[in-house]
Formats: structure tokens, C-alpha cells, sequence
């Protein structure tokens, strides 16, 4: 993860706090390759250098806002960009 592009609308928006936009910024290039994000809570925390419970938390905002959605397959959790 070299370069972390944030859509101008996310960034214009007033439902999801700074935090959580770095987190999406993060999730979406993290999801370049195979269209999805996998990585745990505590990569992404590390990433950014953030708590696991800040990340937990923008996740939970970013999926109430409709801007990812999350999917368990095979026991693994992945991160859609919406």
C-alpha cells in the first residue's frame, strides 16, 4: 500500500468523521487488487496507527453510512467499496 486515494464525496461528507475516512482511504487501497479488502482490524490499526476498537468503530460507521459493506466467506471477513 504505497498511495491512498480518498473520493472527493467522502471526503465532502458530514456523516463520517476524519478517522473513519482514513480507514476507508486505507480499506479502498487495500481492496485495489482482488476488488475486496481481508485484512484484519489489527493490520489496518497498525497501518494508521490507531486502536483496534477506533477501527472497529469507523468500520461499524463506515457500513451504517453505505459506504463499505462487509461479507463473512469461508470464515473470512470481506470489505466491499459501495
Amino acid at each position: 500500500m504505497g498511495v491512498i486515494i480518498i473520493d472527493d464525496s467522502i471526503v465532502k461528507s458530514n456523516s463520517i468523521n476524519s478517522t473513519d475516512k482514513l480507514v476507508y482511504g486505507v480499506i479502498k487501497a487495500l481492496a485495489n487488487n482482488l476488488g475486496y479488502c481481508y485484512a484484519s482490524n489489527d493490520y489496518i490499526a497498525q497501518k494508521v496507527n490507531l486502536s483496534k476498537r477506533t477501527i472497529t468503530n469507523s468500520i461499524k460507521n463506515l457500513k451504517q453510512a453505505n459506504y463499505i459493506r462487509v461479507e463473512i466467506i469461508n470464515y473470512q471477513r470481506n470489505i466491499y467499496i459501495v
